[in-house]
């Protein structure tokens, strides 16, 4: 990557500009292309491109591709800035630490720990909608999906609320440096790093005060494991919380998007809450809250009929499997009730996603609550705006008005 800036190098690899406003509104025809042009596709910086449904399988669930572990803050040829602590994180772990770490997390983090905040998130929701329908029209990000996903999440862990507004400020400083955006200046690393100080110090804290005084929530249990090291332990912490609002909140505005803009569909879920649970894969499939993952080839590895070097980065193009015409019948679509609705939303292989249950119960729940009472919502024209972001798939404020 030498000389050339990394959106010139993500724009050559993929053949169009990701940092356009037409690739914002629409990713997946530019997918489309590519998928049809080269599925597995090298660029002239290095690394490779997988955007083909069974590729991407493939390449999450091979072993032989992982993470190299104690990368440094910042290096030429990384595809997504970090910090050598995020080896701690569970997303960037190889096996057998990652097959430790993932069975001890999955030991606390259980489905019955999820049922029992169904009843907190149904009372969140309804108090933020009680807030936001008191005005003619209100943002959907900022009053309904971001609150509902941060409360959540920060009752889950058993985040206290005074803390709250710091630690989502950290969370979004060390996101923004570590997104492929093209444009991660000295300060802005700079900031990722003291962020992910900030939030290393302050959930060791809060895990030692766990420890001593426990309650009900995730941190108090997975203070408790002896499976983990305090590394460990503070890396798992840090990345819930990064991860357990992102998704939800991205998930409930693309969803409440597709919906409006798919009346038959929109009716049609208000109509039979049968299909509530294919309704939900569907919107995951249709436009996901995360588009890609990148892994590194540990070895030699031979792929779609391409050699892909020990050392080189695959950078995988979930949304594009997403939207792939051989796995998924007519993809640009929106079906609540489409069989078979296997996507990569959530990842695959070892990594999947561990919060999905918890995001799809929010996800759910906040949807059929919003178009219950606004079962006419619609968006003010002109007013939708995009995060800057390649990894995320997610808008920064989606203006709706009820139409009553």
């Amino acid at each position: 990557m030498t000389g050339a800036t990394l959106h010139e190098v993500f724009t050559d690899a993929l053949g169009f500009d990701p940092s356009s406003p037409g690739f914002r509104d629409d990713p997946y025809r530019h997918y489309a292309r590519l998928r049809d042009r080269d599925p597995v596709h090298r660029g002239s910086a290095g690394f490779w491109v997988v955007s083909a449904y069974d590729k991407c399988v493939a390449v999450l669930a091979d072993p032989r591709f992982g993470h190299p572990q104690g990368r440094p803050v910042h290096t030429p040829d990384a595809l997504l800035g970090g910090s050598a602590d995020q080896d701690n994180f569970l997303l960037f772990m190889n096996p057998p630490q990652h097959t430790r770490v993932r069975a001890a997390v999955r030991q606390v983090f259980a489905p019955s720990l999820v049922n029992r905040l169904r009843p907190y998130v149904e009372r969140e929701t309804e108090r933020l909608l009680d807030a936001a329908f008191a005005a003619p029209e209100f943002d959907l990000i900022g009053s309904l999906a971001h609150p509902l996903s941060l409360a959540t999440i920060c009752e889950l862990l058993g985040v206290p609320d005074g803390d709250r507004p710091m630690v989502m400020a950290a969370a979004q400083d060390f996101l923004a440096g570590i997104d492929p955006t093209f444009t991660l200046s000295e300060e802005r690393g700079a900031r990722r790093d003291a962020a992910l100080a900030t939030l290393d110090e302050y959930f060791g804290d809060l895990l030692a005060r766990k420890r001593e005084d426990p309650a009900e929530d995730l941190l108090s249990a997975l203070a408790t494991l002896d499976d983990l090291d305090p590394r460990e332990l503070r890396g798992t912490g840090i990345l819930m919380f990064i991860a357990g609002h992102g998704t939800t909140t991205n998930l409930i505005g693309n969803g409440t998007l597709a919906l409006i803009r798919h009346p038959a569909q929109r009716e049609q879920f208000l109509a039979d809450p049968a299909i509530a649970v294919t309704a939900l894969e569907e919107l995951l499939r249709f436009d996901a809250p995360s588009q890609l993952t990148v892994r590194t080839a540990l070895e030699d590895v031979e792929l779609g009929g391409h050699r892909i070097a020990e050392g080189e980065q695959v950078l995988v193009l979930r949304g594009a499997a997403n939207h792939d015409p051989a796995r998924f019948s007519e993809p640009g679509e929106l079906d609540l009730t489409r069989p078979d609705n296997k996507h990569l939303a959530f990842g695959s292989g070892i990594h999947r996603c561990l919060g999905a249950p918890l995001a799809r119960m929010e996800g759910g729940l906040a949807l059929r609550a919003l178009l219950t009472r606004a079962p006419d919502l619609a968006v003010r024209p002109g007013s939708l705006s995009y995060r800057d972001s390649l990894l995320i798939r997610g808008l920064t404020a989606l203006p709706v008005t009820a139409g009553r």
